[in-house]
């Protein structure tokens, strides 16, 4: 408690902090510029980082203009940028954050493996790996750990595993063929995490619970076992 924070909508493809944000009980007390527009260049670090209403909280939005027009400006700078030159740019986003006397950045990534994505695994120095008990994510977690994680100096490495079917979830389905698929892949994740050429220790394992997504459900609901997992899970890694 009490600690700084910024997190950072790295998702540059579909960036959704912002509706989210936006659509909860979060209030941005500041508007600031996007993310994306500092990655090119457009924008100084200290101009992209938005304060919210709570304390030590601030956030830093991805541009949403890539998802409201196919052939945005920003599109084709990020295009046009080079690979070296965006990492360049984190690591000058670091630099300032460090010197705000930030506790803890986050940046929240695109799913899968991408420029950016890996990008983000350089500047940092604590890396949450997020599985989903599907057969096509086991073999992908096996080529990321082989070519990507096995290749990080100095970053700890943590997994969880989303979405997971709970023993009273698997009563409800009728197909028993779908039960053990559902078990099977949950053991193929668990499997391919102890036999990692790296420590990927699997912290946590969360259960599939339909929610509404336009809600950011831990700050809505405080008193939700969904929230109270979700400090359990964060006193682990913190």
């Amino acid at each position: 408690m009490g600690k700084k924070v910024c997190l950072v909508d790295f998702d540059l493809r579909a960036p959704s902090h912002q509706s989210l944000f936006t659509s909860s009980s979060f209030s941005i007390t500041s508007a600031a510029k996007s993310f994306t527009g500092f990655l090119v260049g457009n924008h100084e670090p200290q101009m992209v980082i938005n304060s919210t209403d709570r304390e030590n909280f601030y956030c830093v939005f991805s541009d949403i203009e890539i998802l409201q027009r196919k052939e945005s400006k920003i599109r084709t700078k990020l295009t046009q940028h080079g690979e070296g030159r965006i990492l360049a740019k984190l690591f000058e986003f670091v630099r300032y954050c460090n010197t705000q006397k930030f506790d803890f950045l986050i940046f929240d990534c695109m799913p899968g493996i991408t420029y950016r994505s890996l990008d983000a695994l350089v500047v940092s120095d604590k890396v949450m790996v997020v599985t989903r008990p599907v057969r096509s994510e086991i073999s992908g977690l096996r080529l990321v750990i082989s070519e990507c994680y096995s290749k990080l100096e100095g970053a700890k490495l943590f997994s969880i595993m989303n979405q997971v079917e709970q023993q009273e979830d698997l009563a409800h389905i009728p197909n028993s063929l779908d039960v053990n698929l559902a078990k099977e892949n949950v053991q193929g994740i668990t499997k391919c995490l102890e036999e990692s050429s790296v420590s990927i220790p699997l912290l946590y394992t969360f259960r599939r619970i339909p929610f509404v997504t336009e809600r950011i459900y831990v700050l809505d609901e405080k008193n939700h076992p969904f929230t109270i997992e979700i400090e359990d899970f964060c006193s682990k890694i913190l």
